[in-house]
């Protein structure tokens, strides 16, 4: 008789994987590695073959390993909702929800979202990542997060999720409050021997960057500086004298007007789309519809404060 798989042993080889050794997944959920060690082994002796290989740079899952640790998540994701419908339904008020956002939504749509949706539910266990367009669909698609709210093109076309617009906003670029551009009404022309420092998470940074010059009829600058750190972007542009390009709903904020200045645009700047991204075709917990409505009215206290139009 096969021996029934168990969610312990799944849970322990997709934390192996992830963390990419043993000794790291152990540490990761407080367990001594041989009994990591010997989980892997029992689920491996229960499914008949060998889920893990080792590699120059730690473990790998096998072909066999990539397949359970793909249904792993499937299961996980399932009893994760089953468990959030049944805090509904006792009335429990808890359950979780996991949202990935791009950089500027995170500092200013979502902390707006997050507050009120706290107010009302204080027991929900929030899960905020960051993830820009379009690498978050994967894990959207897997059911690894709930939501993710991105800055996306003005026409995106994909029938394994939703895309519902909050907000249409365009990005334009900004300054420290002081630069000698900061008040001046400017043609992105005039800005090519700038010098430029842009947010780069995967290829989403240069490709708004890149598409709002040849929206102009204009080649791209070179020689930019590119950050992975949206913090790092922020911090030196308001140290320096760089040009960096931001939405319009995060200058709507005024602590970040106190230290950083949109440069006033002769050309006219390309649209982006602020973007829920869900599954289409798996109905939200009544806990995440909760939360989508939070965000939609988040949305509407941006637009209503001037910074994005719907």
């Amino acid at each position: 008789m096969t021996a029934p798989l168990k969610l312990s042993q799944l849970r322990h080889l997709v934390a192996v994987v992830e963390c990419g050794t043993v000794r790291q997944a152990a540490r990761s959920m407080f367990l001594s590695q041989s009994s990591v060690t010997k989980s892997i082994q029992q689920l491996e002796q229960a499914v008949g073959t060998a889920l893990l290989k080792r590699t120059p740079h730690g473990v790998a899952p096998t072909a066999a390993g990539r397949a359970l640790i793909a249904r792993a998540k499937v299961v996980e994701n399932e009893l994760r909702e089953a468990r959030n419908d049944i805090d509904t339904i006792l009335g429990a008020g808890s359950g979780e929800v996991r949202i990935a956002a791009s950089p500027t939504v995170a500092t200013s749509l979502l902390p707006l979202a997050v507050l009120g949706f706290r107010r009302s539910r204080p027991k929900v266990s929030l899960q905020l990542h960051e993830g820009v367009y379009p690498d978050v669909l994967k894990a959207v698609r897997a059911g690894e997060l709930d939501f993710a709210i991105c800055l996306v093109p003005e026409w995106v076309e994909d029938e394994t999720v939703t895309f519902e617009i909050l907000l249409r906003d365009t990005v334009t670029p900004a300054v420290r409050v002081g630069h000698p551009y900061a008040g001046r009404r400017m043609k992105l022309a005039d800005l090519r021997t700038a010098e430029w420092v842009i947010y780069r998470r995967g290829q989403s940074g240069r490709d708004i960057f890149e598409r709002t010059f040849v929206a102009a009829g204009l080649e791209p600058p070179t020689g930019m500086i590119e950050s992975s750190s949206f913090a790092c972007v922020m911090s030196m542009v308001e140290r320096g004298d760089f040009v960096t390009l931001l939405p319009r709903q995060i200058l709507s904020d005024p602590a970040v007007r106190r230290s950083i200045s949109p440069i006033d645009m002769h050309t006219p700047m390309p649209s982006w789309n602020v973007a829920v991204i869900y599954p289409a075709h798996r109905e939200p917990t009544p806990v995440c519809r909760a939360f989508l409505d939070e965000i939609r009215d988040a949305s509407r206290q941006l637009v209503a404060a001037g910074g994005a139009r719907r």
